[in-house]
């Protein structure tokens, strides 16, 4: 495939026998809807095995290969780095990367609404081909169709993994809601639950594979991202807002988390 833009997306369809066999790195952001097949997908070494109404994604750096059987069919879309960061359910992705497998069965209305908006991405990038005035209907089609998969994602998250979240781990992540426009040290919110900051840490690390910190941090990101894009704020108020003292230091901590500035987001 050619190189795709940052923000840029892409559409291609999947059919039939395909021996994809040689692993490679995902150099961007993979959405595949499978609507019937069979085979296995092999994600960083592991074998998904490839099933009707699944929804398979991957991340920039994983490495995957599959073998599919011949009566496969499935949607693939490819998206760049910044419409990826884009995604309204862009944390619940990352959370399912580190604790769960990247593939989960969908059903009813919601895998035909997920069928519906892949298709309409079809239908608008054609257009684009004429017309590159309609990169904006490529973008409503891939904040609906990244709004299904947040629902989607959670409930995955909800039904596979909350049952077993440690207690501790549960009360701390419902602190941050609370509290993350006041308080961002993992010592505040360790003092809190009447614990030490390091074995926070170790909770975080052995339920979610991620720090206290990580976690205060996605939360925050989060709702700097909502701001920016649905809200007509300026960056200044966001920053403050968040419990930021100054632009400067908003600007820096946007920047190292998603790889641009609030600016060039925003844009």
């Amino acid at each position: 495939m050619k190189t795709l833009a940052d923000d840029g997306v892409a559409y291609d369809v999947l059919e039939g026998e395909n021996s994809f066999n040689k692993t490679t790195k995902c150099t961007y952001f993979l959405i595949v809807l499978f609507i019937d097949g069979s085979g296995i997908h092999y994600i960083d070494g592991k074998q998904h095995p490839i099933g009707k109404n699944q929804l398979h994604f991957l991340f920039p750096g994983q490495h995957h290969h599959w073998e599919t059987g011949p009566e496969t069919l499935a949607q693939k879309i490819t998206v760049g780095k910044l419409i990826f960061e884009e995604f309204s359910s862009i944390d619940e992705f990352r959370f399912i990367r580190h604790n769960l497998p990247p593939v989960f069965k969908i059903d009813g209305m919601v895998f035909d609404a997920v069928d519906h908006e892949m298709k309409g991405i079809k239908s608008a990038l054609e257009l684009l081909d004429f017309n590159k005035e309609w990169h904006k209907l490529v973008l409503k089609r891939m904040d609906s169709l990244s709004t299904l998969m947040k629902y989607e994602a959670e409930r995955y998250i909800d039904s596979t993994l909350s049952a077993k979240l440690n207690p501790t781990v549960k009360n701390f992540w419902n602190l941050i809601n609370t509290h993350y426009t006041e308080h961002r040290t993992t010592s505040w919110y360790a003092d809190q639950l009447n614990i030490s900051a390091n074995y926070l840490n170790v909770l975080c690390q052995k339920n979610l594979n991620i720090s206290a910190s990580e976690m205060i941090n996605q939360r925050i990101m989060q709702e700097a991202k909502q701001q920016l894009r649905f809200t007509d704020k300026i960056i200044k108020e966001i920053a403050f807002d968040l419990g930021f003292k100054s632009i400067s230091t908003f600007s820096v901590f946007f920047k190292k988390q998603s790889g641009y500035s609030p600016i060039n987001y925003r844009e």
